[in-house]
């Protein structure tokens, strides 16, 4: 089994201490840290980042040794509340950091070794929706695609675009908008596709290469009450974390809209899910679980391989055989 780090949430939102070092199918350490609810690799260097999830928003930087965070890289504020996601620029010389509750999308210069510099940008966003929770902005993830930058905006019900300049500093290029009241929270690209998860309208959404909406279809089958929350695939299946229901969804791709096949069980409130080759693994945060699932290369559907006690996890990072 691969080694693989998991973050969570400690102090008032949850029972965590940290980031936990699970190999072999053992938590083996904790690197203490504040709600690390957010985790993440530099692209080329053997750096992991983390957000502190916290009312006075921070990002933290550590080396990598064997695959477990050894040496103390500094830290940045990001200038928001509650930053809930972060991503290196595909340069591998900014991190960029999506703050939550403070709205807004901060940059900050990294160093050669991967540390945290000095913050060179913050946007905020305007943008806000009718619904429960879009009573303002709720950045919810920032990823690098191709050249740019895409932002997942939960409280606006939009998908910003943007380009980096070589000074760090964010241009935006295009706001595309999803549908009313859907709160986007997540988005994969796969091939000529770009699917996303709908926390609150509980769907997932397709566009095209463009940009185009296709459509939405039920992230789950299993009840009306479901945030999804994360959307990974191999090329053949598309699979959809769902909270609520607590199942993990199973879509077929090959036609305009993924084509769903079935759901299966996991724990309390799956949170976040990751594929690593046939294997997916399960953040469930509610019952303090982290569950590894075998996929059937047949079917495309995962069967239950073993449960690790994980406290409040929310993010899971499987880890390249270098070790990184």
């Amino acid at each position: 089994m691969t080694k693989f780090l998991i973050g969570g949430y400690s102090g008032d939102k949850g029972a965590g201490r940290g980031i936990t070092v699970v190999d072999d199918g053992q938590a083996s350490a904790t690197v203490p840290a504040d709600s690390p609810s957010w985790i993440a690799l530099h692209p080329d260097l053997p750096v992991l980042y983390a957000v502190a999830e916290t009312d006075d928003g921070h990002v933290r930087a550590w080396s990598l040794r064997d695959g477990v965070p050894a040496g103390d890289l500094g830290q940045g504020e990001t200038g928001g509340a509650e930053p809930a996601h972060l991503t290196v620029d595909s340069s591998g010389r900014f991190l960029l950091t999506a703050n939550y509750s403070g709205g807004s999308i901060s940059v900050h210069q990294l160093t050669k070794e991967g540390g945290i510099g000095p913050r060179t940008d913050l946007v905020r966003h305007q943008a806000h929706g009718d619904q429960p929770r879009q009573a303002s902005a709720h950045p919810h993830m920032i990823r690098a695609i191709g050249g740019g930058l895409v932002v997942i905006d939960l409280g606006g019900d939009a998908i910003y675009r943007y380009t980096l300049s070589d000074a760090g500093k964010l241009a935006l290029d295009d706001v595309i908008t999803t549908p009313a009241g859907s709160g986007p929270r997540h988005v994969l690209p796969v091939g000529d596709r770009f699917y996303l998860t709908a926390e609150l309208s509980g769907e997932l959404l397709a566009y095209d290469a463009d940009w185009q909406f296709l459509g939405a279809v039920r992230a789950s089958k299993a009840g009306d009450a479901n945030q999804p929350s994360e959307v990974v695939s191999d090329g053949r299946y598309l699979y959809v974390g769902n909270r609520g229901p607590n199942t993990v969804s199973v879509f077929a791709l090959g036609s305009e809209l993924p084509r769903y096949i079935t759901e299966v069980p996991v724990g309390d409130w799956p949170r976040h899910i990751a594929l690593d080759g046939d294997q997916l693994y399960v953040a469930n945060e509610k019952s303090h679980q982290v569950m590894a699932l075998r996929i059937d290369p047949a079917t495309g559907i995962p069967g239950h391989l073993l449960t690790i006690t994980v406290p409040s996890p929310t993010v899971i990072l499987p880890l390249t055989a270098s070790g990184r």
